[in-house]
């Protein structure tokens, strides 16, 4: 069995390698477990134990390594009642945000766009520009132009939604790549 001093040294992510745990809750645990055994050899902290979410097979192996240590341990569960309720806030449609977004060609192309106000607006604007022939006010509209494709304008897709511009930039470019 792994020791204290052993797993001190070794890498988290080995250790758990080593123990078998493969679960992404694990990674939470894990800074738990190093804080709660620095808490325990402090004398001067009044330790009452630690309290940990119950993952069948993941959390009983880190409690009997507490036992060992004799750090009193408490399950409580991942999902509660309140947890499992509907929120009360009425979801917001993404398109009525700022954000970056994508219009696919006929040609299967996409259109990557960003805006500082509403998406929906933005697409009204691009669907008018279409319909009367502007290609000088936005690259969409110059595509359909020179090519004659057809543009599911009404098949728009969200990607980020983002208020901030240069986030925005930084993702419109990232989708571009």
């Amino acid at each position: 069995m792994i020791t204290i001093l052993m797993m001190r040294n070794l890498n988290y992510s080995m250790f758990y390698l080593i123990m078998g745990i493969v679960d992404t809750n694990v990674l939470r645990l894990s800074s738990k477990l190093k804080k709660v055994l620095r808490l325990r050899k402090n004398p001067r902290i009044n330790f009452r134990g630690v309290h940990l979410p119950f993952i069948q097979g993941t959390t009983d192996k880190i409690v009997k390594i507490l036992r060992k240590h004799k750090v009193p341990s408490t399950f409580r569960p991942l999902n509660t009642i309140w947890s499992s309720l509907r929120s009360v806030k009425d979801s917001v449609d993404p398109k009525n945000m700022k954000g970056v977004y994508v219009i696919l060609y006929f040609c299967g192309t996409p259109y990557i766009g960003d805006i500082g106000h509403l998406i929906n607006q933005r697409i009204h604007e691009h669907a008018t520009d279409i319909k009367h022939g502007k290609p000088c006010s936005s690259a969409l509209a110059e595509h359909a132009e020179k090519t004659k494709h057809h543009i599911f304008i009404e098949e728009v897709q969200v990607i980020a939604r983002i208020s901030y511009f240069h986030h925005r930039k930084f993702t419109k470019a990232l989708e571009i790549e």
